[in-house]
């Protein structure tokens, strides 16, 4: 089983073409006109912009907008929108998985993480995933042991992009 994209995946990829080049516009911008924009302003916008860029490629797209494909005993994940390197986890090394929910504004999101060597090595989620339940049905029924549920944190989150 192979997994498909929702709107959200596609609306991030737009969201990160649109920060990088809003970033070389404004550092463009501050080169070409430094002497009239005070120097705090250039700093904190600089450090907002790479900050969300950081958090949308390496966060995101790397981590959570993966191609998923859960075949008889493996999975075969790849970041960033299914173009990015391959990997195989068999379903033996997978100590199993955990679950956990993002409160947005109007609906909550599921999470699903795969554990590995004590990491989550994939991160399937109903925002990003269309067919996000058949996904987790067939991880279930592949005797995946579940590890239980975890509170959300931005903050781990945050950590786990540099891990």
């Amino acid at each position: 089983m192979k997994s498909k994209f929702m709107s959200g995946a596609y609306i991030l990829a737009f969201l990160i073409i649109l920060f990088t080049l809003m970033g070389i516009a404004f550092l463009s911008l501050f080169f070409f006109f430094i002497a009239n924009i005070p120097v705090g302003f250039i700093i904190v916008v600089n450090v907002f912009f790479i900050f969300a860029w950081i958090w949308l490629v390496f966060g995101e797209l790397r981590t959570k907008v993966v191609s998923v494909d859960i075949g008889y005993d493996n999975f075969i994940v790849k970041g960033y929108f299914g173009f990015g390197t391959p990997k195989t986890f068999y379903f033996n090394d997978v100590e199993g998985y955990r679950t956990s929910i993002l409160p947005a504004s109007l609906v909550v999101y599921e999470y699903l993480y795969v554990i590995s060597g004590g990491k989550k090595v994939i991160k399937l989620s109903q925002f990003y995933h269309k067919n996000y339940e058949e996904l987790k049905a067939a991880i279930i029924g592949s005797n995946i042991k579940y590890l239980g549920f975890e509170d959300f944190s931005y903050g781990r989150e945050l950590k786990e992009i540099f891990i």
